[in-house]
C-alpha cells in the first residue's frame, strides 16, 4: 500500500552528466525502493529536449510525468532588480559562480514549489538529486513513515552553510519569525533529500514566511539558499515532534560507480 497523493521530484535538465547520474539513480530507486512501493516521479524541467525526454522515459517507471516549471524572476521593483548580478560569485574557483538558474532553483525549492499548481494535489513529496542514490532496499516505506507520525518534514542530516551566502539571513528570520530558541545562524538541512508535507508549505506560517524572505529579492541578490531558508523556517515554525529524522541506505554526489557496495544485480 502506498500513501495516497504522494510522488518522487527530480529536477532535470539536457547536461550529459547530469542525465548519466540521473539514468544510475532512477536504476536505484526502482531496484531498492520503487517496485515494492511504485509512486509517482515527476521530472521538473525548464525546457528540454525531446531526446533527454526519450532518454529519461528508458529508465523512469511506467507512472511518471514531466512538469515545466517557471524559473521566472518576481516582479520585484527597479530598486532590486538593479542589485542583482547575472553571475553570483563562487568562492572555490577564481572564475566560479551561481548562476541565474541555480539561484531559481534556490528560490524554487525554498517555497516557489509550493505556489505551483500542478502540485496543489500533492501531500507528501520526496526530492532526489540527479545524484541522488537508494543504495540498498528499503524495509520501510518513508512516505508512510511520514504519515505515521503526521510529519511535516523529513530529512537525513544537518551541516553549516557558508558565511558569504547567508548574509543577513538569520538576523531577518528573527525579525519575521522570532523564537526563544538557540538556533545557530548557519545551520541547514541537506535538502539533496527530503521529504515534505505540501499541504502545511503551502498554508501560513510557512507561507508567509517565504513570502517576506522572498520579497528582500535576497535569494538573488546574497544568494540566500533553500536549505538555510528551510532550516530557519522550520525550526521556527514547525513542533519538534513533527520533525522525522530518516535512516536511509542513501548515498549523494559524484557518479554511482564510486560507492563500490552498491549492487545493482
Amino acid at each position: 500500500m502506498i500513501i495516497p497523493n504522494s510522488c518522487i521530484f527530480y529536477l532535470v535538465n539536457d547536461q550529459e552528466i547530469h542525465l548519466t547520474r540521473l539514468k544510475d539513480s532512477l536504476k536505484c530507486a526502482k531496484r531498492f525502493f520503487l517496485n515494492e512501493y511504485p509512486y509517482p516521479v515527476v521530472f521538473g524541467h525548464e525546457g528540454i529536449s525531446s531526446e533527454t525526454k526519450d532518454l529519461i522515459r528508458k529508465e523512469a517507471p511506467d507512472n511518471h510525468f514531466f512538469h515545466k516549471v517557471d524559473f521566472s524572476l518576481p516582479e520585484y521593483s527597479k530598486d532590486i532588480l538593479e542589485e542583482i548580478p547575472e553571475a553570483f560569485k563562487g568562492h572555490w574557483d577564481e572564475n566560479a559562480y551561481f548562476s541565474m538558474g541555480y539561484r531559481h532553483m534556490c528560490r524554487f525549492f525554498a517555497g516557489g514549489l509550493n505556489k505551483d499548481k500542478f502540485f496543489d494535489n500533492v501531500k507528501y513529496l520526496m526530492r532526489l538529486d540527479c545524484d541522488s542514490y537508494i543504495t540498498d532496499t528499503l524495509t520501510a516505506d518513508p512516505f508512510k513513515i511520514m504519515s505515521d507520525n503526521q510529519a511535516i518534514y523529513g530529512y537525513l542530516g544537518e551541516e553549516e552553510d557558508m558565511d558569504y551566502v547567508i548574509e543577513g539571513l538569520f538576523d531577518f528570520a528573527e525579525k519575521i519569525a522570532p523564537t526563544k530558541q538557540k538556533l545557530q545562524y548557519n545551520k541547514m538541512y541537506q535538502t539533496h533529500f527530503f521529504i515534505e508535507d505540501c499541504e502545511w508549505f503551502r498554508e501560513d506560517p510557512y507561507k508567509s514566511y517565504f513570502n517576506e524572505i522572498d520579497k528582500t529579492g535576497n535569494i538573488y541578490i546574497k544568494r540566500w539558499g533553500d536549505a538555510p531558508i528551510k532550516y530557519q523556517g522550520i525550526m521556527r515554525l514547525v513542533p519538534e515532534k513533527k520533525l522525522v529524522k530518516l535512516d536511509l541506505p542513501y548515498k549523494h554526489g559524484g557518479d554511482l560507480d564510486i560507492y563500490r557496495d552498491v549492487n545493482l544485480n
